[in-house]
């Protein structure tokens, strides 16, 4: 995707809040019967009339056990839960990853590029020869747009003009703090090539000082996936060691005493539906947490989130409900 420009980017999330209305009118036709299950649960007096096969009461009904898609029978209320909340986050998720890959590779390439310039003008080549031969080599996603400025420089446009240009679409915050500052040091006078060594030292640690800081702070990433891991044991556990075990417990009490109106209705599948959603809303914002944690902007948490979220489908189905 590259380059993430405003356009791009609300014309993404358009296409993403379109599949995401279509996907929730979908879900809908499952979430209707699992509500209407859970608000008319039956009264314990009503139970007790006779219960004919226990195991498939409705106080240990599951939520797949309520509503399964009509057409091949796979697809279930947790599926289509999964699958709305990704069409509203993947498409973005991955327009801002790449955006982000863009943006790094452009200011990785900076200082190459830099001593690239300032080395052929120290062997005596005037500034619009040495910013040509520098447009020969690779720079990842700075190539295109050297190329652009050799061009523009070897048409006579001035070299001020060009930067700016070049500033506007190679649009990184260390990008246009290299371009002042050149700019700066050509309008104050001197040699051209000492304005472009300093400007690759300052660049180079700059860089430097960001992968510490990356690097420091990438622990807390695992923090927050080591977290949400715990928590969805902990509603597992949940619902496997105790409240399963008291719907076991509710049938048999119900069963046997002889005024079942003191025993309480117990709705495992509403359980499972909530602390399902209790999962999916700490996928999403934990994400989101790990985003600004780790990369600084809450919008690569993303991807983060969307990672979670299939972390939580997957432990959903496979320890709940298959």
């Amino acid at each position: 995707m590259g380059k993430l420009t405003a356009k791009k980017e609300r014309n993404y999330w358009i296409i993403s809040i379109v599949l995401f209305v279509l996907f929730l009118i979908i879900a809908s036709l499952f979430y209707i019967p699992v509500l209407t299950h859970i608000i008319d649960f039956p009264a314990p007096t009503e139970l007790a009339e006779g219960i004919e096969n226990p195991p498939r009461d409705p106080f240990l009904y599951s939520v797949r056990e309520i509503i399964q898609d009509p057409i091949i029978g796979f697809f279930d209320i947790i599926d289509v839960t999964i699958f709305t909340a990704l069409a509203l986050l993947l498409i973005p998720a991955l327009a801002y990853h790449s955006d982000r890959k863009w943006r790094d590779d452009i200011d990785d390439h900076i200082p190459s590029l830099l001593r690239e310039i300032s080395d052929a003008q120290k062997t005596g080549l005037p500034l619009p020869r040495a910013i040509l031969e520098a447009s020969k080599h690779q720079y990842g996603a700075l190539t295109p747009e050297l190329k652009k400025m050799a061009s523009k420089i070897s048409w006579g446009i001035p070299f001020s003009a060009t930067l700016r240009s070049l500033t506007e679409t190679a649009d990184t915050p260390l990008m246009k703090r290299t371009s002042l500052l050149i700019l700066e040091a050509e309008r104050s006078g001197g040699a051209i090539e000492d304005v472009f060594e300093s400007a690759h030292k300052h660049v180079s640690e700059v860089l430097g000082l960001k992968r510490e800081r990356l690097g420091a702070m990438k622990p807390y990433t695992w923090i927050i996936y080591a977290s949400f891991i715990v928590f969805a044991l902990v509603m597992i556990i949940l619902l496997y060691s105790f409240f399963q075990t008291l719907a076991i417990q509710m049938v048999d009490a119900v069963q046997s005493q002889e005024d079942p109106t003191t025993a309480l209705p117990f709705n495992v599948a509403g359980i499972q539906l909530v602390f399902f959603h209790l999962m999916v809303i700490e996928a999403i914002f934990a994400g989101l947490i790990a985003g600004k944690m780790g990369d600084g902007n809450a919008k690569i948490g993303l991807r983060h989130s969307c990672i979670l979220l299939v972390i939580c489908y997957l432990f959903f189905k496979i320890t709940i409900l298959l």
